[in-house]
């Protein structure tokens, strides 16, 4: 959710080189990062420790999904093996502030809090055919650190963080790990300005069990009624091939997407599931950018690719000393 790209400390421009000399006959008076003085007593100029920064990250991401089990009202759920799935993608916008602290000149630790809205668009390829949708809301915390380091304007960044996103009608909270090791370059300018430019790739591990429930009236859906009112019926082909639990929960279905269709009344139906899903690709690729106007000031973007996900990040950073 959210990336930091900090290096800690970089060598000081050498028009900047009064202020070096300073540091190195005053010492380091503030309290974070720890070893700070003995860094700057080197030359090196450290960032402020201290930082707040609002995030807003678009994304998507493609998952696989088995081990469906659904049911419908009372009815416990019930295996839906025989259910194919095309393409399934999430799509997810968040807007997260976070806090950060350099406890020491090469780890960054932090916190992150925030909103989280999601849709899934899910492709059912067999027993029919059909596109469904379903938004959720929610929101997000997690923590996190940041391992930086650099050496003659190469920058190593490598942030580890886990995060706990709280949807409405899931039950419990979806787990992220996440890795994102970057290396990158340093350009420096006077007046502690700062360009720094990285690639790097994302590992995304995500708990992969997930149960809920959704109002069917809250559904998009485009199920031919033919196909239901034959699942209704009890004349499709396949519904025959099912066992006698698997009917009852595919036809109180059908039945109720006839009535949402023709009454638009769904009547506050309530379908529970639980299913396993996994991302297509645990890893993807990105690139990225930071500005730093001042030592209180930088402004970052990223792009993220490959591997299913598609991800962005626009954030700003207000930093301090402590």
């Amino acid at each position: 959710m959210a990336a930091s790209a900090q290096t800690g400390s970089v060598k000081v421009h050498k028009k900047d080189s009064d202020y070096a000399d300073s540091m190195k006959g005053k010492g380091y008076p503030w309290r974070f990062p720890l070893l700070g003085s003995k860094v700057a007593s080197r030359g090196f100029s450290l960032q402020y420790p201290v930082g707040a920064m609002i995030n807003f990250s678009p994304g998507s991401q493609k998952v696989n999904i088995s081990d469906l089990k659904v049911g419908i009202g009372s009815h416990e759920p019930v295996d839906l093996d025989f259910v194919k799935f095309g393409e399934v993608k999430a799509e997810i916008q968040a807007l997260t502030a976070r806090m950060d602290l350099w406890v020491l000149p090469f780890l960054d630790v932090y916190g992150i809090a925030g909103k989280v809205w999601s849709k899934t668009n899910v492709s059912v390829v067999s027993p029919i055919q059909f596109n469904t949708e379903a938004n959720f809301d929610g929101h997000v915390l997690g923590l996190g650190v940041t391992l930086a380091g650099g050496y003659h304007g190469f920058v190593s960044i490598n942030d580890f963080n886990h995060t706990w996103t709280i949807l409405d009608n899931i039950e419990g909270a979806v787990k992220t790990w996440m890795i994102t090791p970057r290396l990158g370059y340093n350009f420096n300018f006077p007046k502690d300005r700062m360009l720094t430019f990285w690639v790097g790739t994302t590992g995304l591990l995500v708990d992969k069990g997930t149960a809920g429930s959704i109002n069917i009236g809250n559904l998009t859906e485009d199920i031919p009624q033919d196909k239901l009112q034959e699942i209704k019926d009890e004349t499709a082909s396949w519904y025959q091939g099912l066992s006698r639990p698997q009917q009852i929960v595919v036809k109180d279905i059908a039945d109720k997407l006839i009535d949402k269709i023709e009454t638009n009344n769904p009547d506050g139906v309530i379908i529970n599931y639980s299913l396993r899903k996994r991302p297509v690709s645990n890893w993807s690729m990105l690139v990225g950018g930071q500005y730093q106007f001042s030592k209180r000031w930088q402004a970052r973007v990223e792009v993220g690719f490959l591997g299913g996900r598609q991800s962005g990040l626009l954030s700003a950073n207000y930093r301090w000393r402590w």
